[in-house]
Formats: C-alpha cells, sequence, structure tokens
C-alpha cells in the first residue's frame, strides 16, 4: 500500500528524506513507440503511464524561449530591436491558461510539479542555431565581450520577471535549467569564458528560485561532456543533474557521485540504447547504476532517454520490473 503522495515520495527520494519507496518514472515514450508497443501487446485503452504505474511530473506551463519558439534570433548580437521581438513577458503564449488554478488542483492530488527556468542556454541566448552563429557568437565573446555580458543579463532579467509572475502564485517542487553547450569530449566554450559570460546569469535566476524555496535547481544537459562546468555550477546553486543520451565516461552517474559527492541530486543515468540490445544488455544496464547510487540516496532511477521506436516492449518490461524489485528490497 503507498504511504506517500507522488510529491512526498519525489522530495523524500531527492533531499534525502526517508521515502516508502523510489518514484516510478520515465519521460513518456514517443508516439512512434507507442505504435510499435500496441502491436506488441501494450493495450490500446492504456498510456504508457498508467499500463506501468509510472508517476508523471507535471510543468507550470512557462515558455521562456525566444519568440517566436523553437525559432533562432537572427542578429541579437548587433540588433538592439531583436530583443524586444524575442523576449516579450507579456507574450501570452508563455504562460499556460490558467495555470494558477492547475497547479493548484495537481498540487491537491499529490501531483510533482516543474517550472523551465531557462530557455536554453548561453548559446542560445546569443542567437546560436547553426555553424555560422556559433561562430559569430564566440567571436562576440573575445572581441565583444561587454556586447555579450550586456545582452546575458537583459534576457536574465527577462527570465526573472516570467519567472517571478508565475512563482509568486504556484510552488514548484523543481525548476530545469538547459545548457546545450558541450561536445562529446569538453564544452565548446573554455571555463573561464562560460564563468564570466554565463554564471552571473545562472545566480540571478538560482538566486530567485531560492528565494521562492524551489527545493531542487536541477541542471538538464544531453549527450555532451559538461563536467569541466560543474563546479561553477554546482557553487552558484545547481543541487541536481538530469543528463539524458550520455556518452562521455565522465558524465556517467557513478562517476559524477564520486565526483560531487551525494549532496548533489541525480536524476536518470541508466543507459536507454541497452534495451535496444538483448535482456542481458537491460540487466547489465540496471545493475552497474542502481544500486550503488541508490545506496548513496539522492537518485531516482531512470533511462537517461525517453524510449524510442527501437525499443521492444518486453525490453521495456524487464527493465520496469526489475526496479520494481529492487524497490520492493530484491536484487537483480
Amino acid at each position: 500500500m503507498c504511504t506517500m503522495t507522488q510529491r512526498e515520495r519525489f522530495l523524500a527520494t531527492l533531499l534525502g528524506g526517508k521515502a516508502d519507496r523510489f518514484p516510478f518514472f520515465d519521460l513518456v515514450p514517443d508516439d512512434d513507440t507507442l505504435q510499435r508497443w500496441h502491436r506488441e501487446g501494450l493495450p490500446r485503452n492504456r498510456t504508457a503511464t498508467t499500463y506501468f504505474h509510472l508517476e508523471p511530473h507535471h510543468s507550470v506551463g512557462l515558455t521562456l524561449r525566444s519568440y517566436p519558439f523553437f525559432h533562432m534570433t537572427p542578429g541579437i548580437l548587433d540588433d538592439p530591436s531583436v530583443f524586444a521581438r524575442h523576449y516579450d513577458p507579456d507574450q501570452p503564449a508563455r504562460y499556460a491558461k490558467d495555470f494558477a488554478e492547475t497547479s493548484q488542483q495537481l498540487r491537491r492530488q499529490g501531483r510533482v510539479i516543474y517550472v523551465d527556468a531557462s530557455g536554453g542556454g548561453l548559446l542560445q541566448m546569443l542567437g546560436v542555431g547553426d555553424w555560422d552563429s556559433l561562430v559569430a557568437a564566440c567571436e562576440a565573446m573575445v572581441e565583444r565581450p561587454r556586447t555579450v555580458e550586456r545582452l546575458v543579463d537583459r534576457i536574465t532579467d527577462f527570465y526573472c520577471v516570467c519567472l517571478e509572475r508565475v512563482l509568486s502564485r504556484v510552488a514548484v517542487d523543481y525548476a530545469c535549467l538547459y545548457e546545450p553547450i558541450a561536445a562529446n569530449t569538453a564544452p565548446v566554450i573554455s571555463p573561464a569564458m562560460f564563468a564570466r559570460f554565463a554564471i552571473p546569469g545562472y545566480r540571478k535566476v538560482l538566486d530567485l528560485l531560492k528565494r521562492f524555496s524551489v527545493p531542487l535547481r536541477i541542471l538538464c544537459t544531453t549527450g555532451g561532456n559538461l563536467t569541466p562546468l560543474l563546479p561553477a555550477l554546482i557553487d552558484a546553486g545547481i543541487n541536481g543533474l538530469w543528463i539524458s543520451n550520455i556518452s562521455s565516461a565522465g558524465m556517467l552517474y557513478p562517476a559524477l557521485r564520486r565526483r560531487f559527492g551525494s549532496h548533489i541530486a541525480l536524476i536518470g543515468g541508466i543507459d536507454a540504447t541497452a534495451l535496444t540490445r538483448d535482456a542481458a544488455a537491460v540487466q547489465k544496464a540496471v545493475a552497474d547504476t542502481v544500486p550503488e547510487l541508490l545506496a548513496g540516496g539522492r537518485y531516482l532511477p531512470c533511462l537517461d532517454d525517453r524510449p524510442r521506436s527501437h525499443v521492444p516492449l518486453a525490453h521495456y518490461r524487464l527493465y520496469r520490473d526489475l526496479l520494481a524489485s529492487i524497490a520492493q528490497g530484491g536484487r537483480i
């Protein structure tokens, strides 16, 4: 019998409290995956969330990306008018309709609520979307550092305005901050440049999150080796990591735990590509990651990617069964 709400379990797990078990969580599979799983036996009248008894997280519904969303911001380093067009805090589409009422209802139900607290990271602020814009951004950091500093400062001020409007009305359990700035071997800029241009903005946003008592401030990134930048981010106030598509040995969760200790919460870390191979690979991926991290505390085990269409339903079911067994005190 469950003795805690989903929210209580989530917070106790990641803040080092006492939970009845760790949460059962994964990112939802995409439509192609669901089509495959339906062919392989997943009931068509059931979602993967309900079928596998997962505990989803719910966004408060704030979008901080430049507007129009998911578009580049060409010329933002050179044309002052670009900022006003792309970063208007009064843009209605940034805020989900009735977000406060919806979040309050979710809170009464004991659900986990989060807010996106950045619009994509330093390079996205500088208008990067392809190779040419990356070169232009790097040249600007070297040749026009004050221009870059002023732009990042304005954008993080914009983030804070939007966040304050939401957090003054809604309590959230965690905030996500995104920083896709690393290749497989290292970040694309030096730690010193990152500290100069990005960390002041991070401190501003993280301080606001602390002021609104957001308990978990989680850095999310994909694939690349971000380890040279993590000490400065943790010092600024990041207290959780959620790394997707781990491809660097330095970003493997056991290595991160040994380096930074259990005061940094971890979400994910299980190699999703193992589920594309065979049962032995699934068992190894869980065994190599989960027991050690659970023993250290502040760890929520889940895949490092959403299940993709090359993952058989049987392998995903085996993976979930292994986690359920561990949660009940069993062994792999």
